[in-house]
């Protein structure tokens, strides 16, 4: 029998085997860090893209909101106006080189235009990236944005500083129970308001003497349903009003009764008179609750019925989203079942209806000689 011998070397396919599995284990280890390599790449791509897509979207969002920051509507040197805001382009370097370039849709005299604005930049990938972002932007003048800043009564009606309906007018008394009085000027008669609705819920008569009403000061309520129309009367070109000014409802149906009354227009901090206004404010007596008023309203007075040539003239606002024609003062009203305000005229002895403010008035009644339907048209009461 032969012996190995101990110091003997391994066979020469056993040393081949092993050089095999080293080899083998070279190519795994390397497979393995190559993949690693590439998703760390990868990840560090993804992160670097995330960080500049998140700087362009801060971009873009400051973009819009110096959009939305005009100052004034009229153009004018040095500031941000609604007539300025036109379409543009520019470039930022920060985290990366971003080209922004914002476009508005309609012009100056839309209600409301779109904005879109794009943010765009070139990777390390060289892959071009964007960010876009579309907005609404409305024309509201910012000297209003005072009035918007009280809140709403359940999500309806816009409410005035003494935090009630709009329609209420600015000096009703506050009753302290959700609720405010008003005496229609020259009268001993009050009507009582919903502050959340703005509708009349009471009628009552009135105590002698009262400026301030309170719960006490008021005598022989009943409940009520109705409506309130009301607004202003100006001048134009002219120094006093025609006399015995005053409305006529004669045109008006679905109602059961209306009340009006015409006074001075006053300061509401002051209690001045305001010069060249008048206020009137109708009560509008209805049925049943939800029911609807039609018709047409007008200036009535011996001024008008037989005075000098005039034409009384009515601001009927331009159409905007979320405004009907009632509320417009587009007459004849047609189904009224919500209190109106700003139904305001102007009363003029110029040949034709005058432009105030830039807001063009329209033809109401013809209170002159050549309109042989002079005394219908303006009736003495």
């Amino acid at each position: 029998m032969m012996r190995r011998h101990p110091n003997r070397s391994p066979r020469p396919a056993a040393r081949g085997f092993a050089l095999v599995e080293a080899v083998i284990t070279m190519l795994v280890l390397a497979v393995g860090l190559l993949a690693m390599a590439a998703t760390f790449l990868k990840l560090s791509r993804s992160e670097d893209v995330a960080r500049q897509r998140s700087e362009a979207t801060r971009l873009a969002v400051d973009q819009v909101e110096a959009m939305r920051a005009y100052t004034q509507i009229a153009a004018g040197a040095g500031a941000v106006s609604w007539n300025g805001l036109a379409s543009g382009e520019d470039r930022i370097a920060t985290n990366g080189e971003f080209t922004r370039r914002w476009t508005f849709s309609g012009t100056s005299a839309d209600t409301m235009r779109t904005l879109q604005v794009d943010v765009s930049w070139t990777d390390r990938s060289n892959e071009v990236q964007t960010v876009s972002m579309a907005t609404v932007i409305s024309r509201t003048d910012p000297v209003d944005s005072g009035v918007l800043g009280f809140p709403l009564p359940a999500n309806t009606t816009l409410k005035r500083p003494k935090n009630r309906n709009l329609n209420i007018p600015v000096p009703a008394s506050d009753l302290g129970n959700g609720e405010s009085a008003f005496r229609l000027p020259n009268t001993s008669f009050a009507v009582v308001f919903s502050n959340e609705s703005g509708y009349v819920v009471k009628s009552c008569n009135l105590s002698s003497g009262v400026t301030t009403i309170t719960l006490a000061d008021l005598r022989d309520c009943s409940d009520a349903t109705a409506y309130i129309l009301a607004g202003y009367i100006s001048l134009h070109s002219m120094s006093s009003f025609p006399t015995g000014l005053a409305i006529h409802t004669g045109g008006i149906n679905g109602e059961s009764g209306m009340t009006c009354s015409v006074s001075n227009a006053v300061d509401q901090t002051t209690g001045a008179a305001i010069s060249g206004y008048k206020y009137y404010l109708c009560v509008v007596s209805m049925p049943s609750s939800g029911a609807a008023w039609s018709g047409s309203i007008k200036l009535a007075g011996s001024g008008l019925h037989a005075g000098s040539d005039l034409l009384v003239c009515r601001f009927q606002y331009p159409a905007a989203n979320g405004i009907g024609a009632n509320q417009r003062n587009v007459q004849p009203y047609s189904q009224v079942a919500e209190s109106l305000d700003s139904q305001n005229y102007v009363i003029t002895d110029n040949a034709s209806c005058p432009t105030v403010n830039s807001l063009a008035t329209t033809p109401h009644q013809a209170c002159n000689g050549s309109n042989t339907n002079r005394s219908d048209d303006c009736p003495s009461s």
